[in-house]
């Protein structure tokens, strides 16, 4: 489906556009013998790629300027990120599939020292440990879920690298980057699109810690069963206060 500038301008439009993809893809599904829990997750993965499309195009055509971000530049990989419950379930079903046994328990190892890390802490407190924290899918400055990869971290960018490093190595947690405001309204649109979808199933909706996430997601029996079913999988408890994303 073709899309212009204006209707990225259009907020509403296009909440409206992305909508019936999703529905349609549903529909896909279903109609290819699909259940409803995979194909929930087969859905949220495509759309995801669909809005970057979206991205690519505008910037490939020069009507929302081009980011610095590139493979190896890994500072803004060094924050407490924020997932939906979908996105958990598709970074564990990722996992599940694409690690070995070691590199999921040296995941469990990395989520223990994050949580002993952050126990208690302010989000001021937390940003000076920044250095201690990388992300727990972050291997050698490249992202090992690249793939499927959490909204907020295809949209978490920056016109100049410099502005990155001097945020990185700063200790004032509110220190911030010229970003794309393309980027951020299309993949916010899209996980706000998810998580109205998700609250109006009567799933666990609501945004929680990446670590947090995958550990509930590694001592959960089939998560995506439960979850879909509407079992609480993740937990909620003491949650870290955190300035909003989008």
């Amino acid at each position: 489906m073709p899309f212009q500038q204006s209707d990225v301008g259009q907020g509403s439009d296009f909440e409206q556009i992305l909508s019936r993809i999703l529905q349609e893809k549903l529909y896909e599904k279903k109609m290819n013998g699909v259940g409803f829990q995979d194909a929930m997750l087969l859905v949220f993965k495509e759309v995801l790629e669909f809005s970057d499309s979206i991205i690519q195009d505008f910037e490939r055509d020069g009507k929302s300027p081009t980011v610095a971000c590139k493979s190896g530049c890994s500072y803004c990989c060094h924050s407490l990120v924020h997932i939906i419950p979908i996105e958990a379930l598709l970074i564990f079903q990722f996992i599940s599939v694409n690690f070995t046994c070691s590199e999921i328990n040296a995941l469990r190892d990395v989520i223990s020292h994050t949580q002993l890390l952050t126990k208690g802490k302010t989000v001021a407190q937390i940003y000076t440990l920044k250095h201690e924290l990388p992300c727990m899918f972050l291997k050698h400055g490249k992202c090992t879920i690249y793939a499927i990869r959490p909204s907020i971290c295809r949209s978490w960018n920056s016109m100049d690298a410099k502005t990155c490093r001097v945020a990185y190595d700063s200790f004032d947690y509110k220190s911030s980057v010229n970003a794309s405001p393309v980027r951020n309204f299309i993949l916010g649109t899209t996980r706000e699109l998810f998580e109205q979808f998700s609250e109006a199933l009567l799933f666990q909706s609501k945004t929680l810690l990446l670590h947090n996430a995958v550990s509930d997601c590694l001592n959960s029996f089939d998560p995506l069963g439960l979850w879909a079913k509407g079992y609480r999988v993740f937990s909620y408890d003491k949650p870290i206060k955190f300035p909003a994303m989008f």
